[in-house]
């Protein structure tokens, strides 16, 4: 999608057109933000933190990759950030990379394929969420990938093959040992 004169508003001065931006991407910043932080107070904040920022630094945006991987590579790079400052702030490292599922929803039957795949996801550190989502769900290339967190092409295409193992072996322990075949087939 061409962004460019929804873009030429904004920076004409037009707020509404600024209102229509962040409603096509809200969902998706949002989502982005909360596979890092974990927590829905501190992704809506981020996303905040995000809108803002894209806000000041639109000027900067040349338009040589998507707008929206521009975008996630803020809101990526946000949560990051809001994540290094909770954890400087007392909370735990392990808070924040990994937070495994429990109670009923842990173990509820297979149903929905996204209600899955988010369950299992929850279960994985951050990065390797992040990541895995922004490859599968976000349909993103390893070299935006690369863009929106900043790591090495070598790094990404190790942590989607780490990641790919790691949701596997929760989708096998939620599933089933079909899950865990479907998937590592696909890869």
């Amino acid at each position: 999608m061409d962004h460019a004169p929804l873009i030429a508003r904004i920076l004409s001065g037009d707020s509404r057109a600024y209102g229509e931006l962040v409603r096509q991407y809200q969902h998706m910043v949002y989502t982005a933000c909360h596979r890092v932080l974990r927590n829905a107070e501190d992704a809506e904040e981020a996303t905040q933190d995000s809108f803002v920022k894209a806000y000041q630094h639109l000027r900067g945006f040349t338009g040589t990759s998507k707008f929206s991987t521009w975008l996630f590579s803020i809101a990526y790079r946000t949560a990051v950030s809001h994540a290094r400052r909770r954890r400087t702030d007392g909370g735990s490292v392990d808070e924040l990379s990994e937070h495994p599922a429990s109670g009923p929803e842990a173990a509820a039957p297979a149903g929905d394929v996204k209600e899955n795949l988010d369950r299992a996801l929850a279960q994985l550190p951050a990065d390797d969420a992040s990541i895995l989502s922004f490859y599968y769900l976000e349909e993103m290339s390893v070299d935006e990938i690369v863009t929106v967190t900043g790591l090495g092409a070598s790094n990404v295409k190790v942590k989607l093959h780490r990641g790919r193992k790691k949701l596997a072996d929760v989708l096998e322990r939620q599933l089933g040992p079909e899950a865990r075949a479907l998937l590592l087939n696909d890869a």
